[in-house]
């Protein structure tokens, strides 16, 4: 069920990395919130085994990101660039 749920989340945010546009790996890539504040759960931790409509609606306070990409965004070395 992880995988699926986790499979359909990548999908729906769009399949591949938003920086660098990763796609060859499902399990390289990570959701980061665009403003940690309203984080209600983890999508990792906890996410897949919630209800698919709960995770959708997390997912939408989310960006999908390769795991470099997600670092050096985590790190400050790269800024996201989002249009809201």
């Amino acid at each position: 069920r992880r995988k699926k749920i986790k499979s359909l989340a990548v999908e729906y945010k769009g399949g591949k990395c938003l920086i660098c546009h990763y796609s060859k790996c499902v399990d390289a890539v990570a959701f980061h919130y665009i403003d940690n504040y309203l984080k209600q759960f983890a999508i990792g931790a906890t996410g897949y085994t919630r209800s698919w409509d709960s995770v959708r609606n997390e997912l939408d306070k989310c960006v999908l990101l390769c795991a470099n990409c997600h670092r050096e965004v985590a790190s400050g070395v790269t800024q996201l660039s989002i249009e809201k």
